[in-house]
């Protein structure tokens, strides 16, 4: 496949008004190749995914009320336009350029022009209409050791192989009708 161009969908004034702060049509755009998807907003977002990392590609149906780049928590959308939103979702950790700072990427809804084409060429294969919620059922959440310490630090390691139970100390037994005090 040769490289392919998608433009950011702006809606009529935003594009103006976008384009004054440095992330209109001009400086945006998704770019698709082989290796990896590319989405940038002016100086304000950029990102290079590797396609191996794309899990799921949906339309995006939930309506969002703001427009430019915004973001929390991994999930970031970037767009001109609250239509033609897409959901990308992603297996491996990505890091984007956010305002010249690096910010973890774990979902990204961008705003695109030809939407149905675009999601035909990044669908990783296997996935259909039910992808995205398999693949909720089975993304799991490490605690991070940044924000809570102790839950990573004291979480139980899994194996197949069964740890040795810690050796305890073992007590008699009292007799029956005996109380013996404990120590």
């Amino acid at each position: 496949m040769a490289e392919r161009e998608f433009r950011i969908a702006y809606a009529g004034g935003l594009r103006q008004l976008l384009g004054i702060m440095g992330c209109g049509p001009g400086l945006s755009g998704v770019l698709v190749t082989d290796e990896s998807v590319r989405v940038w907003m002016g100086w304000a977002f950029r990102v290079t995914i590797p396609r191996h990392a794309i899990s799921v590609v949906e339309t995006e149906e939930r309506s969002v009320l703001s427009v430019g780049v915004h973001g929390w928590r991994g999930t970031w959308l970037v767009n001109g336009s609250r239509r033609d939103l897409v959901r990308i979702e992603l297996g491996a950790g990505v890091h984007a350029r956010v305002i010249g700072q690096q910010a973890a990427l774990t979902t990204l809804v961008v705003s695109v022009e030809e939407r149905d084409e675009f999601i035909r060429l990044i669908r990783p294969p296997g996935s259909g209409p039910n992808a995205a919620r398999a693949a909720r059922v089975r993304r799991i959440r490490l605690p991070s050791p940044v924000l809570k310490p102790g839950l990573a630090r004291d979480a139980p390691i899994m194996t197949d192989q069964a740890a040795p139970e810690p050796a305890r100390e073992t007590r008699p037994l009292p007799k029956p009708g005996r109380i013996t005090p404990s120590v």
